[in-house]
């Protein structure tokens, strides 16, 4: 049986080296011009993938850095459709809230009062409220964004900021461990 497999791989070795040898001068030109063109057109091709992938990583990259993917812009937008039902349930308290897309994966809220805040506000004392009020908001998004943040801006009606922090998943995971 074993002499048998010998046999086989013999005669294949075989066939393969005579019809290698019966080429002929004009054919092994040929075959030697089409072989160097396939290897120019493999590594044009391989070269082309590289440059291809290098500026898909290279917009990733950038893509990433910015911290807005197409993801995250979806997601601001479900956000912004919810903005009209937001004005209505705070009607009169503020004359225009808006949501929109910050860097680094920042959601950014902004509430603009209808009438100027007729105390200085202690952000400092707002923001744990804050924060267990927009836990639910981080968890949900940071499926799809891991490093959101939110950003909180309070504005008076002619736009003099009254209050501007940044919630981030750490303020939120220590909402945990305080329960």
């Amino acid at each position: 049986m074993k002499k048998l497999k010998v046999g086989i791989v013999s005669i294949l070795m075989g066939m393969l080296i005579i019809s290698g040898c019966g080429n002929t001068k004009g054919s092994t030109n040929a075959s030697s011009s089409q072989s160097s063109s396939q290897q120019e057109s493999s590594e044009k091709a391989s070269k082309e993938s590289s440059s291809s992938l290098t500026i898909e990583s290279t917009e990733e990259t950038e893509e990433a850095k910015s911290g807005n993917s197409s993801q995250f812009s979806l997601m601001i937008e479900a956000a912004q459709s919810q903005v009209p039902n937001l004005k209505k349930q705070y009607e009169g308290m503020y004359s225009d809230i808006t949501i929109s897309e910050g860097e680094d994966s920042t959601i950014v809220y902004t509430y603009t009062f209808a009438q100027e805040a007729p105390m200085d506000v202690d952000a400092e004392a707002l923001k744990p409220t804050l924060v267990k009020a927009l836990k639910p908001v981080i968890d949900g998004a940071k499926v799809m964004v891991p490093d959101v943040k939110i950003q909180v801006i309070f504005l008076n009606p002619d736009n003099s900021e009254v209050i501007n922090f940044v919630i981030t998943q750490e303020d939120t995971d220590s909402v945990d461990a305080e329960s």
